[in-house]
């Protein structure tokens, strides 16, 4: 999960701008966080969101790729590049942020399935 110095800067400095971002260090990447939430990472110099089947489509629309941690157990995660155009406008990355932070309340909020014996 390496990540450049100049990466952050350039991925971070527009998220900055619309909504109170902060990040934490993580494996060698970045976790992104929105008012304590956290909806996304910079992975490979790359920028992801979380999304789920109400978001999924915006980014479908645009085929952005899902993040996948590489290596032996190689796994998909529920996180998908932003799209440059969307990174590029703020009016749009405001509502991809909003929709990534809706995803991560949502999961917070499922229900735990009882443990066996319960």
């Amino acid at each position: 999960m390496p990540v450049s110095p100049e990466a952050v800067e350039r991925l971070m400095a527009p998220l900055l701008l619309v909504r109170p971002i902060t990040s934490r260090k993580m494996f060698g990447g970045l976790g992104i966080y929105c008012d304590g939430v956290f909806f996304g990472v910079i992975d490979d110099d790359r920028l992801y969101f979380k999304f789920d089947a109400v978001n999924g489509p915006d980014y479908d629309a645009f085929d952005s790729p899902q993040w996948v941690i590489e290596g032996e157990n190689a796994s998909a995660m529920p996180y998908r590049e932003v799209p440059a155009s969307v990174h590029e406008d703020p009016d749009r990355l405001a509502e991809f942020i909003d929709a990534a932070v809706a995803v991560a309340l949502r999961k917070k909020t499922k229900p735990k399935r009882p443990k066996s014996g319960e």
